[in-house]
């Protein structure tokens, strides 16, 4: 028969952790000091989202056991999940100098790292841990990932394809190369691996998505459609699916059925911007000036009082081409509105904002 703690760490990675809870205490109440059943108890508590009690007891552990590699790994994950970086970050630092290359210690680091907006020291940390684990897909893919958050998807895309050769068959992987391969507009290369992510798990939601993000970009609109409309038969009101959806519509020229989908998503959140644009450039192109005109004037009345920031700074779910640009820019770079510019309502809005 298994022991309380072999019983007490099943139940944990059955996801058991009320269960395991009660037989780590049941341990606890005649070896009140063994540190396994403390251990895997805070971590329990950690899983349960009790992150304030799960410290509570961490901190008693490791007032009497202050070297616990353990306990002090634990200690900074928690943290982490609470959001307190800078004590996540101390915790990780003490943990380290007992075990300098822990990849594990060295991951959560640099993750911590990522999240203070640390970039570069992220990046120092990772590489660490990737000396102690040459071959660590994740650590290969945390790495890219950081590149292609600053914009430097050649370095990233060098990364991604290190983890692809260690894992042929990594989703995740391939998911990440292609949307570094779609910002640097290399479209063909994203489509193969989307579509092998495809291949690989047809109900991969994120995987078809940007391949059917691809497919437009590649001005395959009939494929795309496929796709986007396979993805909301799982979740009919996704909102990027539905203004990317309008998009491949808009593509087969087919105006009407397009402004059908961004008026879905514009009844769910009328400040939806991107379906504004989007439905702009339809009604563009179906010659409604009056429409146009004032979709228009709305985009760029949150141009004014957006004057600092992105719209969805992070999104690589529409128009890759126009990302991080203000919509004056969209609109004065897009040929959608040629026709529009021999209206005077238009140049107009334009000349003035």
């Amino acid at each position: 028969m298994a022991s309380l703690l072999e019983q007490g760490i099943q139940n944990f990675e059955n996801e058991n952790f009320q269960k395991a809870i009660k037989l780590f205490e049941k341990i606890l109440k005649s070896d009140p000091d063994n540190p396994e059943a403390i251990i895997n108890k805070t971590s329990c508590l950690a899983e349960l989202g009790k992150y304030n009690e799960a410290i509570e007891q961490l901190e008693i552990f490791l007032k009497k056991n202050p070297n616990d590699f353990v306990a002090l790994y634990n200690k900074g994950t928690t943290l982490y999940d609470m959001d307190q970086h800078e004590e996540a970050l101390d915790t990780f630092d003490t943990a380290l100098k007992i075990d300098p290359k822990n990849s594990q210690a060295l991951c959560n680091k640099a993750n911590v790292l990522v999240a203070l907006g640390r970039h570069d020291d992220a990046i120092r940390v990772y590489n660490r841990a990737l000396q102690a684990e040459p071959r660590d897909v994740e650590i290969l893919n945390n790495i890219g990932i950081v590149y292609a958050g600053q914009k430097k998807h050649k370095k990233a895309i060098k990364f991604f394809e290190s983890a692809l050769d260690m894992q042929k068959g990594d989703i995740d992987t391939l998911c990440n190369l292609g949307n570094s391969l779609l910002e640097i507009e290399n479209n063909k290369s994203a489509y193969k691996y989307f579509q092998q992510a495809v291949k690989l798990d047809p109900n991969d939601f994120d995987a078809t998505f940007r391949l059917a993000i691809t497919c437009n970009n590649l001005k395959m609109p009939e494929r795309a459609l496929i796709n986007f409309n396979k993805l909301l038969r799982r979740d009919r009101n996704n909102v990027d699916v539905l203004i990317n959806k309008g998009y491949s519509l808009h593509l087969m020229e087919k105006y009407g059925r397009a402004i059908l989908c961004y008026d879905k998503v514009l009844k769910q959140d009328p400040q939806e911007m991107n379906a504004v644009y989007y439905k702009s450039k339809s009604t563009a192109k179906q010659n409604d000036e009056k429409q146009t005109c004032n979709l228009v004037s709305k985009l760029l009345k949150f141009d004014a009082s957006h004057d600092h920031e992105h719209d969805h700074e992070h999104d690589h779910e529409h128009d890759h081409e126009h990302d991080h640009m203000k919509f004056i820019e969209k609109i004065q770079k897009d040929s959608d509105f040629k026709k529009m510019r021999k209206n005077a309502n238009f140049l107009f809005l334009l000349k003035n904002n």
